[in-house]
This record gives C-alpha cells, sequence and structure tokens, in this order.
C-alpha cells in the first residue's frame, strides 16, 4: 500500500517543540508518501507558535495549520480538527514530542485491512503516578466495557476517515478523556481496531499538557460516573 494520508497535529503553546515535531513528521513520514499533508490545529497559543507556522509554512509546501482565535480546549480542538482531512486515511497525535514517527509505519501496514490502529506506550516515559493512574483507567476500562484495549487513550493512532465519520455522529458523551470514547465507538460499532506497541519518551521541552495533578482525581471521577450514560449509548451501536 503506498496511499497518502492526512496528519493531524493538534498544538497549544509549543514553541520549543512545534519546529521539531514538524521536521520530524515531514521527513519521516510526508515526504515517503506522496500526496499526504500535515495539518496543524492550532489552539489559540499565546507564546509564539503561530509565529513559527508562519515560517514553516514556507518552508513545507504539505504544511496546513489552522489559527485558533482562542483556546477552545482539547475536545474542541480535535472535533475542528476533524474536518480539515483531505486523505481517507487519519494519522492523530499530540505534539508532545514523546512519540516516533517512525511507528506509525508499523500501523501503516496493517491499517488496509482494519479500520483503527491504537499504539500503546511501552515503557511509558511518564511521572510515576501517571503510569500508575494509566493502568488502573485502561484495567477499569476493559472490566466494564469488556474490551480488549491495553491504552486506549493513547494518542497516537491512525484510523479511515469513513468510519471516524460514522462514529462521530452523534454528540460524544465524554469531555475530558475524548480519545478512549472514540476507541469504544469505533469498536462497538464493529469496526475492526487493532493495537501495536510504540515507543514514548519524556517530554524534551515545555511543559506538560495533560491534566495537573490536583485536577485528576475529579476529572477521573466525572469519567467513571459517565461509564453508565456511555455503555448505554454504546450499546445502541450495535
Amino acid at each position: 500500500m503506498n496511499k497518502p494520508i492526512s496528519i493531524v497535529i493538534l498544538a497549544h503553546n509549543e514553541v520549543e517543540i512545534i519546529e521539531t515535531v514538524i521536521s520530524e513528521f515531514h521527513s519521516k513520514i510526508i515526504e515517503k508518501l506522496p500526496g499526504s499533508e500535515l495539518i496543524i490545529a492550532e489552539d489559540g497559543s499565546t507564546d509564539g507558535t503561530k509565529e513559527i507556522l508562519k515560517k514553516l509554512q514556507e518552508e513545507f509546501n504539505s504544511l496546513r495549520w489552522v489559527e485558533g482565535k482562542k483556546k477552545l480546549g482539547y475536545v474542541n480542538a480535535f472535533k475542528e480538527a476533524m474536518k480539515l482531512p483531505k486523505n481517507d486515511i487519519i494519522l492523530f497525535c499530540d505534539c508532545s514530542g514523546k512519540h516516533d514517527p517512525n511507528d506509525f509505519w508499523g500501523m501503516y501496514k496493517i491499517i488496509e485491512n482494519c479500520d483503527m490502529v491504537i499504539g500503546y506506550k511501552v515503557n511509558r516515559a511518564d511521572p510515576f503516578y501517571r503510569v500508575i493512574m494509566g493502568k488502573v483507567f485502561n484495567l477499569f476500562v476493559r472490566l466494564y466495557f469488556n474490551v480488549p484495549f491495553i491504552d486506549i487513550d493513547c494518542p497516537l493512532r491512525i484510523f479511515k476517515k469513513d468510519a471516524f465519520n460514522q462514529v462521530s455522529k452523534d454528540d460524544w458523551i465524554e469531555k475530558n478523556l475524548i480519545n478512549f470514547e472514540i476507541a469504544l465507538r469505533f469498536y462497538f460499532s464493529d469496526y475492526i481496531v487493532e493495537q501495536v506497541p510504540v515507543k514514548h519518551f519524556p517530554r524534551k521541552f515545555g511543559e506538560s499538557r495533560g491534566l495537573p495533578l490536583k485536577k485528576i482525581p475529579s476529572v477521573i471521577f466525572n469519567v467513571l460516573r459517565n461509564f453508565p450514560k456511555l455503555k448505554r449509548a454504546l450499546k445502541d451501536l450495535r
């Protein structure tokens, strides 16, 4: 398979890392798949990220970016970004620099025979408390929804645009960990979802865009509180 892809990356205040991320995804993926595009959904940055994107757009013909006049937040920025791809296969990732673009090729090899491929982080390079809470959350998801996902909220994933458009027709219930709901909607809509191991690195520049520690308990509580509602909605998909 040699189909072009659309890479979608969300970015907010990533002035230290944005140029490195774009350069790596361009050289390791875009240049090897003619007709591919790199879309940056900029979410109201105030640190100079926009200025760097303007400069990079002159350097990379495949780069498109959408300026956020104000910060929409992860979920709304994601929804807006998903309106932009022109190609049938979409690679989604964040702008943390924690993922290796080369891991894309393992996903790309199998996406032709499935609808979504999710990475699961090997040797996750996050603070200990995040690693533990991630393992606990994934265990809860597997047990409650009876699904096989190892790392359901991993942002590095590839999927087919038509399938995504189908599962996103209804309003999403989850307002925080949206990646996990999307994966569940694919799975319960009888789309084929595969998983592959991916590398994970510490963030080299900038501050973590993850939830601060003091907010995590309340977010997890709200996510778990939505489990019954989400489970009912997922049953309606079958």
